[in-house]
C-alpha cells in the first residue's frame, strides 16, 4: 500500500505471464476515494477477483475494530470485477448479512475459521449464543473433534509443526482456558508429535472438558456462562 505503481507492475507481470486468473487481497485506507482508486487501478492491471478487507492496515484487532462494511460496498459498486468481503464474518447468519449489506460476490473469514472451522456448515462456538434471544442446541460437534480431523489431515499431507501448533492454541483456547497446566505442557514441547497432541485431546476429555459448538434448534435453551447449553 506504500509503493501503488509496483504493486500495479507486479499484477500486470501475472496477469500478462500467468495462464490462470490473478486474485488480489486488499485492506481498505482512511480515505475511501483512495480505497477505490486502489481497487480500480487493480482491475486495470488485470486482477481478475478482488478481495477487500474492512479494515485499514493499522486496525490488526478484529474484536477491536469493525470491517468497514460500506467502504466495500463502495469497492464493489466501483469495480466490473468479483469481490469478496472480509471481515466481521463470526457465524453463517453473518454472510447473509454482509453479502446483502455489500452486494459482495461472496465472503471470506479468517480468524473465525480458525477457532471454528464448521463456521460455514452453521456451527457457532458459544461465544456467539451466550445470552442470545435465539434458540441453540448443542450440534453433537467440539472444537476437539475438528482437532482430530485435522490432525489426521496433517498426518497425510504434512504441514510445518509451527502451523499446527498455531491450529492448536486456537482450536483449543477455550479449553485451555480452564485447565491452563494442559496449555503449559503443550506450550512446553519443544518438538511435537501426533501421539502427544492426541493424548492432550484425551486428557481434557478425561478431565470433563466438553465445549460444544451450537446449532440453530426450535426447542428454546439457553447458553450458560460456561458455554453449556441449559
Amino acid at each position: 500500500m506504500d509503493n501503488l505503481p509496483l504493486i500495479k507492475a507486479l499484477v500486470e507481470k501475472l496477469a500478462l505471464n500467468l495462464n490462470v486468473p490473478v486474485s488480489c487481497k486488499i485492506r481498505i485506507f482512511p480515505d475511501l476515494q483512495h480505497t477505490i482508486n486502489y481497487a480500480r487501478m487493480l482491475e486495470n492491471a488485470g486482477c481478475s477477483l478482488l478481495a477487500v478487507h474492512g479494515r485499514t492496515r493499522d486496525e490488526k484487532d478484529g474484536k477491536k475494530f469493525q470491517a468497514n462494511w460500506s467502504a466495500i460496498k463502495a469497492v464493489k459498486n466501483a469495480v466490473r470485477i468479483p469481490v469478496l468481503a472480509n471481515g466481521n464474518i463470526r457465524h453463517v447468519d453473518d454472510v447473509q448479512s454482509c453479502l446483502e449489506e455489500t452486494g459482495a460476490d461472496g465472503v471470506l473469514s479468517a480468524e473465525s475459521l480458525l477457532e471454528n472451522p464448521a463456521l460455514f456448515a452453521g456451527f457457532r462456538t458459544a461465544e456467539w449464543v451466550l445470552g442470545s434471544e435465539e434458540s441453540n442446541e448443542d450440534g453433537n460437534l467440539d472444537q476437539a473433534d475438528l482437532l482430530v480431523e485435522y490432525l489426521k489431515l496433517c498426518e497425510k499431507h504434512p504441514v510445518p509443526w509451527r502451523m499446527i501448533r498455531s491450529h492448536v492454541h486456537k482450536l483449543l483456547g477455550d479449553w485451555f482456558r480452564i485447565h491452563p497446566h494442559v496449555r503449559e505442557e503443550l506450550n512446553a514441547q519443544s518438538k511435537l508429535t501426533f501421539e502427544f497432541l492426541y493424548d492432550i485431546v484425551n486428557r481434557l476429555r478425561e478431565l470433563g472438558v466438553r465445549i460444544p459448538l451450537y446449532g440453530k434448534n426450535t426447542h428454546g435453551g439457553r447458553i450458560s456462562s460456561n458455554g453449556i447449553g441449559a
